[in-house]
């Protein structure tokens, strides 16, 4: 009897012996970095499920089942982004053709610790990403034997845990407690020196009293600019932009009365052992703490206070939209014309002064910068000379009318500068034909001498320039000012012409 509790003395306290190959570990769910701390994992598991088809809700409950579901070609189509990656898992840890060399036998039902800590894997379905977290595995929600896993195991005894709740894949940090159903498969020759230990592990925990503690408290008051101005979305009337303007923080200590302690898990646990002449127990007594309601005293209570100042625009004055099709302009005034130079040195020519003149023009708007259109003007051409005609009477000048009046029938294309509404600038070029009427000479007692100025019809071209102010859409006033040139020829003389226009006038457009 003695010898064989020194037999086992030595196996608990000795140098671990492995059998096994090293293990083949290609995946981010073995890398630790040694200065990292785990994050203590006390929610439910299931949120983030890495593996939904080895889920406990889908009715994995059995080895049988596990192995079921993994090679069920339904399964393996409906989960085209988690099925993959738990074969890729699989052959990163050891198992060369993946999921295929699973089985009942090396598929085994385990419970880990709460309090074991390793990495944790889950699945954003957000982010369509897979990944791993360091934690300090203590879910909530889990039997009181431990947290139910899968254990799958190579040919090389190498392993992971798949969590029997939420199908995420679990590696520890180290040794994990395991109890029932978490042996290595390999055993030693015969199995004759495997023996199954039972340990019931208990500890009292002292609970912590309330009292008092010195705690920080941070104060900001941010102060804000609101800026409300009004929208150019469809069915809101404002928007509004806030700005940061300045901040002033400040810390404050106090003590804090209202304190909660932390509640301690000392239950007992009893677990199950296979003890084999390569095995090694370490016996871990975790005292777990559910620091849910728990008063943290480093972490300072923080305060917010916002101060906002709104300035709000007026909204900007609407101006009308003119949808303009036709322009009708009706201009009276005085014109002014050039005098032909006769090359008689007794004979002697001089200006009549200005005339009466008028026009009507309509356009078009082509585009609202571009009218084209007709103008119809009514220009008196006449000056003085001293010509003898028939019926002259010495020493008084006769007033020559080549045309009394000329109408010029034009088409012109006008630019317009501005805004519809207000002052507006134009520049218009036109040409056609000029139609010369009553032509006549009078001598000094008014009198209309029998000679005929007989001025020809013929080619005319202007250039006109205009300032307007539209009082609305429709009704305008405006001033222009027009150069007109006249290529008509006179049984008397061969006359090229320019008459002068000045014009004031109404503008209406529709």
């Amino acid at each position: 009897m003695r010898v064989y509790l020194l037999s086992f003395f030595l196996i608990i306290t000795g140098t671990t012996l492995f059998a096994q190959k090293p293990c083949y570990q290609n995946s981010r769910l073995y890398l630790f970095n040694k200065h990292d701390e785990p994050r203590l994992f006390t929610d439910p598991l299931g949120r983030h499920p890495q593996f939904p088809f080895l889920q406990r809700m889908n009715g994995i409950t059995t080895p049988a089942l596990f192995i079921k579901s993994i090679n069920d070609p339904h399964q393996q189509g409906k989960y085209t982004r988690t099925f993959p990656a738990f074969d890729l898992l699989l052959r990163n840890s050891g198992f060369k053709n993946g999921y295929k060399d699973l089985n009942t036998k090396n598929v085994r039902k385990v419970y880990i610790t709460p309090g074991t800590i390793g990495n944790l894997g889950f699945f954003n379905q957000q982010t369509n990403i897979i990944n791993y977290l360091y934690v300090k595995l203590n879910p909530a929600g889990e039997a009181a034997e431990g947290i139910e896993a899968w254990k799958l195991i190579n040919k090389n005894g190498c392993f992971l845990y798949i969590l029997f709740t939420c199908g995420n894949a679990f590696y520890p940090n180290g040794d994990a407690v395991i109890v029932k159903g978490g042996g290595p498969v390999a055993t030693s020759a015969g199995g004759a020196c495997c023996r199954t230990v039972t340990v019931n592990s208990s500890a009292t925990a002292v609970p912590q009293q309330g009292d008092s503690i010195q705690r920080k408290a941070q104060l900001r008051l941010n102060f804000y600019q609101a800026h409300v101005f009004p929208s150019s979305r469809k069915g809101f009337k404002y928007d509004t932009t806030v700005e940061l303007v300045r901040h002033k923080d400040t810390t404050v200590h106090f003590k804090d009365r209202l304190v909660i302690p932390a509640k301690m898990d000392s239950a007992s646990r009893i677990k199950y052992y296979s003890v084999c002449r390569d095995s090694i127990i370490q016996m871990h007594f975790p005292l777990v703490g559910d620091p849910a309601q728990q008063t943290d005293t480093a972490e300072p209570i923080r305060y917010v206070v916002a101060d906002t100042v709104y300035d709000k625009q007026a909204p900007p004055k609407e101006e009308p939209e003119c949808e303009l099709n036709w322009a009708v302009s009706v201009e009276v005034g005085n014109s002014w014309n050039s005098i032909p130079r006769l090359n008689d040195p007794l004979q002697h020519t001089q200006t009549n002064g200005g005339q009466f003149t008028g026009n009507v023009e309509i356009s078009k708007f082509m585009v609202p910068w571009f009218q084209l259109g007709l103008r119809v003007s009514y220009i008196i051409l006449s000056y003085q000379d001293d010509v003898n005609y028939p019926g002259y009477i010495p020493g008084i000048y006769n007033t020559v009318y080549l045309a009394k009046p000329i109408v010029p029938i034009q088409i012109f294309g006008k630019f317009n500068f501005g805004k519809p509404i207000g002052f507006q600038e134009s520049v218009a070029l036109g040409f056609g034909y000029s139609v010369p009427l009553n032509g006549k000479i009078v001598n000094g007692n008014n009198n209309t001498l029998s000679t005929d100025p007989g001025l020809k019809g013929d080619f005319t071209a202007s250039l006109k320039f205009g300032i307007y102010y539209y009082f609305s859409c429709h009704v305008g006033v405006g001033a222009s000012f027009t150069g007109e040139y006249f290529n008509n020829k006179s049984d008397m003389i061969a006359y090229s012409l320019y008459a002068l226009p000045a014009q004031l006038g109404l503008h209406f457009r529709f």
